[in-house]
C-alpha cells in the first residue's frame, strides 16, 4: 500500500448542471457553440435577428416601430424614449434601460449578459456596447468560446458617434465620452473620457 489517496473524479458543480444556456452568459461563465443546449442561444438570437429586420424597414411608422422594441425588449417602453434605425442587438431581453433613452443611427448592443442603461443617456450614431469577449486561445475560439461581462451606464451619461463599450466597462453618472473612444474599464461619475484606450481629458 502507498499511503496516497485515490483520485476523485471530477464532478459538474450542481449550480453548473441548474443553470441553462443565457444564465451561464449572463453569469460571466464560458459559454460554446459545442454547448448542448447552445440552441437556447441561437433561438434567441434568431429571434432578436427578425424583430431588428422589422423596425429597420424603411419608413416603418414610429407606431409600428416602437411596439416591435415593446417586444425585442420584453418590457413598455416610455414616451421619451427614442431608439432610431438600424438598431441591432444580440438578444434583446438581456438590455434594460430608464427613461428618455436616445439613441441614434445604427447603434449595435451585443447582449449576451446584461446591458443596464440609467435614465437620460444619449447615445451617439455607430456606437458599439459589447459583453462577450472570446477566448485568446486560437482552438477554443473556433467553438466560439465566450465569457459575456455586464455593462452598466449610469443616468444622464452621453457617449460620443462610433463610440465602442468594451464588455464589463461601466460608465458613472453624468460621464462623456467623446467620440471615437473605446471604453474598457470603469468611467467615474461626471468625468469626460476619450482616446484609445479611454482615459481621464480632465486629467
Amino acid at each position: 500500500m502507498t499511503g496516497s489517496s485515490p483520485v476523485k473524479p471530477f464532478t459538474v458543480p450542481p449550480f453548473l448542471i441548474l443553470m441553462d444556456f443565457m444564465e451561464r452568459a449572463r453569469a460571466g461563465i464560458e459559454t460554446s457553440s459545442d454547448d448542448p443546449d447552445v440552441g437556447e442561444f441561437i433561438d434567441a438570437q434568431m429571434r432578436a435577428r427578425a424583430l431588428c429586420e422589422r423596425f429597420n424597414v424603411p419608413c416603418t411608422p414610429d407606431n409600428v416601430r416602437r411596439s416591435i422594441l415593446e417586444e425585442l425588449f420584453g418590457r413598455e417602453i416610455d414616451e421619451g424614449t427614442e431608439i432610431n434605425p438600424t438598431f441591432r442587438c444580440d438578444v434583446g431581453t438581456n438590455i434594460s434601460f430608464g427613461r428618455n433613452l436616445r439613441i441614434n443611427y445604427d447603434c449595435v448592443i451585443l447582449d449576451s449578459a446584461e446591458v443596464v442603461i440609467g435614465d437620460y443617456v444619449m447615445i451617439g450614431p455607430r456606437t458599439v456596447i459589447a459583453t462577450p469577449n472570446h477566448s485568446m486561445d486560437p482552438m477554443r475560439r473556433r467553438s466560439v468560446a465566450t465569457v459575456a461581462s455586464r455593462v452598466e451606464i449610469g443616468d444622464d451619461v452621453w457617449i460620443g458617434a462610433g463610440s465602442v463599450i468594451l464588455p464589463g466597462a461601466r460608465i458613472g453618472r453624468g460621464a462623456v465620452i467623446a467620440a471615437g473612444a473605446v471604453v474598457r474599464g470603469d468611467v467615474p461619475e461626471g468625468a469626460l473620457y476619450g482616446g484609445v484606450p479611454a482615459k481621464d481629458l480632465r486629467g
